[in-house]
């Protein structure tokens, strides 16, 4: 299949090659994560999400599907936390995130909970397909996830262009491997975020994630970013 970067793309092409997923934890997973339903829509979906505005949405998007929704925010601790919504264009709750309950905004109490806690004892497929897009608070997450990591097979992190390089060396330095950039978000021009795939390294042994090794080179495959900016352009001059 043809690659370019976006999130949806780079999750069929992994089911294309045979990447193990048996269950996916989608963690921030507001009204729904489009990607994950359209590529996985035969695996179980895990949603975690703190704010119940959310929630009949959810029901609504993943019907007829195999899911659980777990109104809990995740943390790096078992307990109560302060969660803030927010509508960045002044309508309806667009984000939630974990804050201090100190810095006198507005908040609300929440459950908390560890990831590794959820996870003790439960009998969900695995390998693990974990997603995490929680607004700012993905580091306590990933540390509160620490006991099922060697579970996972692949893991996504949203990034914002000022966290990218924390949140990439904390998930390397458990041992994954970076395998994708995708669905880049440009601010009037500006990049501003990224979301980051990343692989398990038993993941890595599947042939088609190493074609440097299996395969014998062919120009065909080789993919620039011109070949993409050379699309735009036909189209353009077509319409």
């Amino acid at each position: 299949m043809f690659r370019f970067p976006s999130k949806i793309n780079a999750l069929r092409f992994l089911r294309e090659v045979g990447l193990p997923i048996g269950t996916v934890l989608d963690v921030g997973a507001h009204a729904e994560t489009v990607e994950l339903r359209l590529a996985l829509p035969d695996k179980r979906h895990i949603l975690f999400e703190p704010a119940t505005e959310f929630h009949g949405a959810l029901q609504k998007n993943y019907a007829g599907m195999d899911y659980v929704i777990v109104p809990s925010a995740l943390s790096d601790q078992d307990g109560e936390g302060n969660l803030r919504k927010v509508a960045i264009d002044g309508g309806d709750v667009t984000h939630s995130m974990l804050v201090d309950p100190n810095d006198g905004g507005p908040s609300e109490k929440v459950r908390t909970m560890r990831l590794d806690t959820f996870m003790k004892g439960r009998s969900d497929p695995k390998p693990y397909l974990l997603k995490i897009d929680v607004d700012g608070y993905e580091i306590p997450i990933l540390r509160g996830s620490d006991k099922i990591l060697g579970d996972v097979s692949c893991l996504i992190v949203e990034a914002p262009i000022d966290t990218l390089a924390e949140r990439l060396n904390f998930v390397l330095s458990k041992g994954f491997q970076l395998f994708d950039l995708v669905d880049q978000c440009y601010y009037f021009g500006v990049m501003s975020q990224v979301d980051m795939i990343f692989l398990s390294k038993p993941s890595l042994e599947l042939p088609d994630l190493r074609p440097w090794d299996t395969r014998e080179f062919d120009w065909q495959g080789w993919v620039p970013v011109s070949n993409f900016e050379n699309a735009v352009r036909k189209t353009s001059e077509s319409d």
